[in-house]
């Protein structure tokens, strides 16, 4: 039976009583930790106490890691009491043993003002990287995800996010859509008023840890898009006849609209604009309003659409591929004013000064007699140059008023949906361009009882949530795959950069092209013999567990040298020229985290880097077959060259990753050697399995051979740093040591 480790936040003796004895009803329920700050805490039967100073802080988490060991790990985040659901453990815990989740979270029931309501939650998916994501109180995580956190990120010092990046550790997060627990709900503020709390003042100590969290994890999972890949836009090129064009899609708002317009045509600049408005077939006297503004002022620009099923995103399409649109396409509601007479010479002379692709502004929530609201001026102050592109990706809105390049929004165009339209295109923007920020306040958000953001049920704020969640997804993928591009296209590349900077590495690089090879038949095959005095490092390496444990890792991105250079690749892993070659290029490729050298799990991996690296070998060199960091896991690549192993060995030769793994699970062995790589689309590996790490003739004295056979040498390359082994060795010996080594 699966067992669970419960952590429990002591409120006071009778709520901590009333949790603990509905745990201890689970036969589940192996410990229960109280957490608390008070050390004269009394003792609650059958209990353990922790304590700690702030509930998600690292310190707390890292304690929880530390001292959990059952199977399953449960975190109850609240003070107020705790209904556990009937048998709602052993079903989550059954759940995520079939589904093989690492976190599962579920459906609640909420006590709100004293009436018991239902509180459902929505499917976590990739896009799911908000730190406000909504699992309720309640979340059960395998041991092994806690234990994971303490490797990763055990030496992070979070006050309050330890618990949203613990929850990044999981890989996969199951959402059991059934009613869980009952909790009693402590925040009860409008949907309106929750929404902004990411960009409260008081809260910004929090959002710095959870923005560093979150780009963390977009780095590991190979999504986090660099400042300088970022492409300036040539916006003074093509001709329009208006410099800028007001964009206001409106339906039925007759009490609004003449005052937007109003705002829009008393604006000052130093170039011509105009006003675009779509009315999206109102009925309540709008479409008469806007006739009259458009006929005594030929600035405004009336557009009613042919179609009936468009969205506000629908409706900006249709005017920013009208013929009478600017160069500059600036959104204002139908509802919402501009504060000031220069808003749209603001944002012009941002456009034209970094020659961005999108310009936000700030705004400042207010009533219909422009009395300032909570929480005031919203002017999104997180967004650096550096990493806002990033962390737009946590957060849930970039700021307004939002502004555009027309030539490229119509290249991209609006998703056709009445929310989210223009989140969509701030993160697809991101992607590629330069986002201007104006922190001076240009808008005015007028907030009535109509608003359609100001006071939304459960289900709207989960159907909004879940729909930005997927325009996340969509984005994290596409930021995945234009960074697998700018890999594969780049390996030449980072390799020039890197030598072009390391002195020493590109002096062994150059000094391999006058190193001696030579070619010996062993039977019945052309072997190679190389004399390569820089690979002393590696052959004449100690790797007993002392001097392992005593060292600091060399693949560590600490303990690198400064002037080596990384290039993320298949987001968990990173590519680095190898400063001591043995061909032209050559690359090792260590994982973003130090843990030992294994292949269990990593196969696919290996050809997945087989198609990232075209025309190379990638291999792989178990802990004890020539690994000299068998304390971290890293492949390496070299460019291919006739493999010719005379020692046992396996070729699979497959067509797809899948049915690669599924041969590969046949021979699958750390203490072996594996080289992979790609001809036209067949993958072709070769498995060589190993029963020493090093010839009983290995060493400096007398007729020893200074040869550690990798993956190369048994593979037909034999590496000798030392001269005198190279003049030596004959195709007795080379097949003497290699036999010895392998099966």
């Amino acid at each position: 039976m699966k067992l669970i480790d419960c952590f429990i936040p002591y409120a006071d003796e009778e709520t901590a009583k009333f949790i603990v004895a509905q745990l201890q009803e689970s036969k589940m329920v192996k410990r229960i930790f109280l957490l608390t700050k008070n050390p004269a805490l009394p003792q609650i039967e059958g209990c353990d106490i922790l304590f700690y100073d702030q509930l998600e802080s690292s310190a707390t988490i890292r304690q929880m890691a530390t001292v959990a060991k059952s199977d399953y790990t449960l975190i109850y985040s609240k003070f107020s009491p705790l209904t556990v659901g009937y048998h709602a453990l052993e079903r989550m815990v059954r759940t995520a043993e079939l589904n093989g989740a690492d976190m599962i979270y579920g459906d609640r029931y909420e006590v709100k003002e004293g009436e018991t309501l239902r509180h459902p939650v929505i499917q976590y998916q990739k896009g799911s990287v908000r730190n406000d994501f909504d699992f309720g109180s309640v979340r059960m995580f395998r041991t092994s995800v806690l234990k994971r956190w303490l490797e990763l990120c055990s030496e992070n010092r979070w006050n309050s996010a330890a618990l949203y990046e613990l929850t990044l550790c999981a890989d996969s997060i199951f959402y059991l859509n059934e009613f869980l627990y009952t909790e009693e709900e402590e925040d009860v503020r409008k949907s309106g008023e929750k929404q902004f709390d990411y960009v409260d003042p008081r809260n910004r100590d929090v959002q710095i840890e959870m923005e560093k969290v979150c780009t963390e994890y977009l780095k590991r999972i190979g999504a986090y898009i660099s400042s300088d890949t970022i492409t300036d836009i040539p916006v003074e090129n093509g001709r329009f006849e208006y410099e800028a064009s007001v964009i206001i899609p409106v339906r039925n708002r007759v009490k609004t609209i003449e005052d937007a317009i109003m705002s829009a045509l008393s604006q000052r600049a130093d170039f011509k604009y105009n006003i675009i408005v779509v009315d999206n077939h109102s009925t309540d006297g709008t479409t008469k309003a806007i006739k009259k503004m458009a006929n005594s002022d030929a600035r405004v620009v009336h557009l009613i659409p042919k179609r009936t099923d468009l969205g506000i995103g629908g409706c900006w399409d249709l005017a920013i591929n009208d013929s009478h649109c600017g160069r500059f396409a600036i959104q204002l509601d139908s509802d919402d004013l501009y504060s000031r007479e220069d808003t749209l010479q603001c944002i012009v002379d941002k456009f034209r000064k970094e020659r961005c692709a999108m310009v936000i502004g700030s705004y400042r929530m207010c009533d219909f007699h422009l009395k300032t609201l909570p929480p005031g001026t919203i002017d999104h102050r997180e967004w650096t140059d550096d990493n806002g592109r990033n962390n737009a990706l946590r957060i849930n809105g970039l700021g307004a008023p939002r502004a555009f390049y027309t030539p490229l929004l119509r290249q991209v165009g609006f998703p056709n949906t009445s929310y989210g339209e223009d989140y969509a295109l701030g993160l697809a923007f991101s992607r590629l361009y330069r986002i201007g920020r104006i922190y001076d306040e240009l808008y005015l958000c007028r907030r009535w009882e109509g608003n359609s953001d100001a006071a939304l049920s459960v289900e709207k704020v989960n159907a909004n949530n879940y729909y930005k969640d997927s325009l996340r997804t969509i984005e994290i993928e596409a930021r995945q795959r234009l960074n697998a591009y700018w890999q594969e296209t780049a390996n030449v590349n980072i390799h020039e950069r890197q030598l072009a900077q390391w002195k020493d590495a590109a002096q062994r690089y150059e000094e391999l092209k006058n190193v001696k090879v030579r070619e010996i038949e062993v039977e019945g095959k052309l072997l190679k013999v190389q004399f390569n005095p820089s690979r002393i490092v590696s052959t004449g390496s100690k790797i007993d567990k002392k001097t392992i444990a005593d060292r600091p890792c060399f693949l560590c991105k600490l303990n690198r040298p400064d002037e080596q250079i990384s290039q993320p690749i298949l987001g968990k892993y990173e590519l680095l020229v190898n400063p001591f070659p043995i061909l032209p290029r050559h690359f090792t490729i260590p994982s973003r985290l130090h843990e030992p050298q294994s292949i269990h799990g990593r196969y696919e991996d290996m050809l997945g880097l087989a198609d990232e690296l075209k025309d190379m070998i990638v291999f792989y060199n178990g802990p004890h077959c020539g690994a000299s960091a068998p304390d971290h896991m890293h492949f390496q690549a070299v460019p291919r060259f006739d493999v010719n192993p005379i020692s046992k060995h396996y070729i699979i030769r497959r067509d797809s990753i899948e049915a690669s793994a599924e041969e590969f699970g046949k021979y699958e062995c750390d203490e072996s050697n594996i080289l992979v790589w790609k001809e036209g689309k067949e993958y072709v590996t070769v498995v060589i399995p190993r029963r020493k790490h090093r010839p009983d003739s290995y060493g400096t004295e007398g007729d020893s051979f200074l040869i550690s056979p990798g993956a190369l040498d048994m593979a037909g390359l034999i590496i000798t740093p030392r001269q005198e082994d190279y003049q030596r060795l004959n195709a007795q010996i080379i097949s003497d040591i290699l036999k010895e080594c392998g099966e």
